[in-house]
């Protein structure tokens, strides 16, 4: 939990919300490769951008602040993503928030399972460019 860190940019070029109210996502990844991509390429389009490697520094990241959308992983060490959603959705601040769950997995079972739970989309990671990630953000923050 010592390693949430917000990467925010303050460059606020390409800024997809009012100006001085950046919108905040929360990415859950524990493949640190993939969270340092996704993170540049959401920082450098406008957005704040915080982290958690599992579901459970998730939770305590969520609590702390205000988050405008949520990217989890399905699986991940500890408390998985989708036990993680369970969870957000069950406080009313959790109910609220857009999620997109990713997994490497394409089982029908998980993106049934997140549908349920109130995820906008589930998308798998390995069919999305760091572009179309962006434009997937783009569409449940402007």
């Amino acid at each position: 939990m010592d390693d949430v860190s917000d990467t925010g940019s303050s460059d606020t070029q390409g800024n997809p919300s009012e100006v001085g109210a950046k919108k905040t996502i929360l990415i859950v990844e524990d493949d640190q490769v993939l969270m340092k991509m996704y993170v540049q390429k959401l920082t450098s389009v406008g957005y704040n951008v915080l982290t958690a490697i599992d579901g459970e520094e998730a939770g305590d990241v969520f609590k702390k602040n205000k988050i405008d959308l949520v990217i989890t992983d399905i699986m991940l060490p500890r408390v998985s993503g989708i036990e993680f959603l369970e969870k957000l959705r069950k406080t009313p601040k959790g109910k609220k928030v857009p999620v997109i769950a990713w997994s490497n997995l394409a089982r029908e079972e998980d993106k049934n399972r997140v549908v349920d739970l109130g995820a906008q989309e589930y998308i798998v990671k390995g069919t999305l460019s760091l572009e179309q990630m962006a434009e997937t953000v783009k569409k449940y923050l402007s």
